[in-house]
């Protein structure tokens, strides 16, 4: 990370998010399945993953251990979370748009 900011360069490798994450090639695998995270490359040693890649992957780890959901369950509340925000931005653009002093 550079100054707070997280980089969406893909440079980590597959063996790198593993070691990062702790976690096997299968459950990172489990994840690009459930559509956590997408890649690119047309076999495994060519995908490569960014820091991006990593915080979605922490995060659906800390949800299966907090709430003892699979990969399938963490993904989705993590979509809707992400939902959520989207939706509480998009109202509060609304309000300013109907009462420009709503955000004092």
């Amino acid at each position: 990370m550079i100054d707070g900011l997280l980089k969406d360069q893909r440079n980590m490798t597959l063996q790198d998010v593993c070691e990062h994450c702790d976690l096997s090639q299968e459950d990172v695998v489990a994840y690009i399945e459930e559509g956590l995270i997408s890649v690119t490359g047309e076999t495994v040693s060519n995908w490569r993953f960014s820091e991006i890649h990593l915080l979605h992957i922490r995060k659906a780890r800390r949800l299966e251990h907090d709430l003892r959901l699979n990969p399938a369950g963490s993904v989705l509340v993590l979509e809707l979370l992400q939902e959520i925000e989207h939706l509480k931005n998009q109202l509060k653009r609304l309000q300013r748009q109907n009462d420009p002093e709503a955000d004092q």
